[in-house]
C-alpha cells in the first residue's frame, strides 16, 4: 500500500483498525449493543454510520448465526439492515451479503495526512476577513448554520444534539464568518495522535473561493496544537470537488469502505 504514514512504525493494517475505532467515537450511536467484536448501532435511523453493524475489529465473526441475530435486531426496531465494510472487517463478509441480498452503498475513501503537511498546503494569505471561531461544544449558531448547508431538515435537528453530546475525546467545533454570515463550519475530533475532521461543510454560494482550504488549515493548525500529528477524514467516492481539495491539501487514501444494506 503506497501512503506515508504519519506514524511509521505502525502497519498499514493495524492503522487501518486504529482509524475505524477512532472514527466510531466521532459519531457516537444512541445505542450499541456488542455482539463478539462487532456492534449493532441505532440511532432512530439517521445517518448509515449511526445505524449499521459495525465489522471492523479485525478477520473474526461473532459465534453463532451472524446474519440472523443481526437481521432479527434491525428488524425489531424496524430498520433496514445496514453492515458497514472496510478493509478491516473479515474479508469473506462482503461477498457473504452480496450473495444474501445485501446492496452496494455508499463507497468511501478514508484520507490521511501528516498535519504538518496539511497546515503547510493550505496556508495562505487570504484577503477574505474571515472571523474564525473555534468551541469545544457546539451552539444553536453552529448547528443551524451546519443543517443550512448540507440542506438538512430540522427533524435532524434533535439527531444531531444528541451525537454531539455524546462526543468524549476533545474536540473543536470551527465556524468561519464572512460579512457576518457563517460560510463554513467543521469539526475535529482529536485522539490518540489523530484529528478526525467531520461535518466539513461550505456555504453553497461561497464555494470555489478558497474557503474549504481557509477551513482545513485553521483545522489543520488547531489540531496540531491539541496533539495530532496525523489527520484522517471520510469523503463518498463521487465527491469529487472535496477529493481534488484534499489531494491538494496533501492527503492520501488509505483505505475504501462502503455499506451492504436490505430492506427485511
Amino acid at each position: 500500500m503506497n501512503v506515508n504514514l504519519p506514524f511509521a512504525a505502525v502497519s498499514a493494517a493495524e492503522l487501518i483498525i486504529q482509524l475505524e475505532r477512532l472514527a466510531l467515537h466521532t459519531w457516537p450511536a444512541s445505542s450499541t449493543v456488542v455482539s463478539g467484536p462487532w456492534m449493532y448501532r441505532v440511532s432512530g435511523g439517521i445517518t448509515k454510520r449511526a445505524n449499521s453493524v459495525w465489522t471492523a475489529a479485525g478477520p473474526s465473526f461473532p459465534d453463532g448465526d451472524w446474519l440472523a441475530e443481526a437481521e432479527q435486531y434491525y428488524r425489531e426496531r424496524e430498520q433496514p439492515v445496514l453492515f458497514h465494510i472496510s478493509d478491516a472487517s473479515p474479508r469473506a463478509l462482503d461477498e457473504a451479503l452480496a450473495a444474501n441480498g445485501y446492496a452496494k452503498e455508499v463507497p468511501c475513501s478514508v484520507l490521511v495526512a501528516r498535519t504538518d503537511t496539511v497546515v503547510a498546503n493550505t496556508g495562505t494569505d487570504d484577503a477574505h476577513p474571515f472571523r474564525v471561531t473555534v468551541r469545544p461544544q457546539y451552539d444553536e449558531a453552529w448547528l443551524s448554520s451546519f443543517l443550512r448547508m448540507e440542506g438538512f431538515g430540522e427533524e435532524r435537528r434533535a439527531f444531531y444534539r444528541q451525537l454531539f453530546a455524546q462526543l468524549t475525546p476533545l474536540a473543536g467545533f470551527f465556524m468561519l464568518e464572512l460579512d457576518g454570515r457563517s460560510a463554513a463550519v467543521g469539526t475535529s475530533v482529536v485522539e490518540e495522535g489523530w484529528a478526525g475532521f467531520i461535518n466539513i461543510a461550505v456555504d453553497a454560494s461561497l464555494r470555489g473561493q478558497g474557503i474549504g482550504r481557509r477551513l482545513l488549515n485553521e483545522m489543520a493548525v488547531w489540531s496540531r496544537c491539541s496533539g495530532a500529528e496525523g489527520l484522517y477524514l471520510q469523503v463518498a467516492d463521487d465527491n469529487e470537488a472535496a477529493l481534488r481539495l484534499y489531494a491538494k491539501a496533501g492527503y492520501t487514501r488509505l483505505y475504501r469502505y462502503h455499506y451492504r444494506c436490505k430492506n427485511i
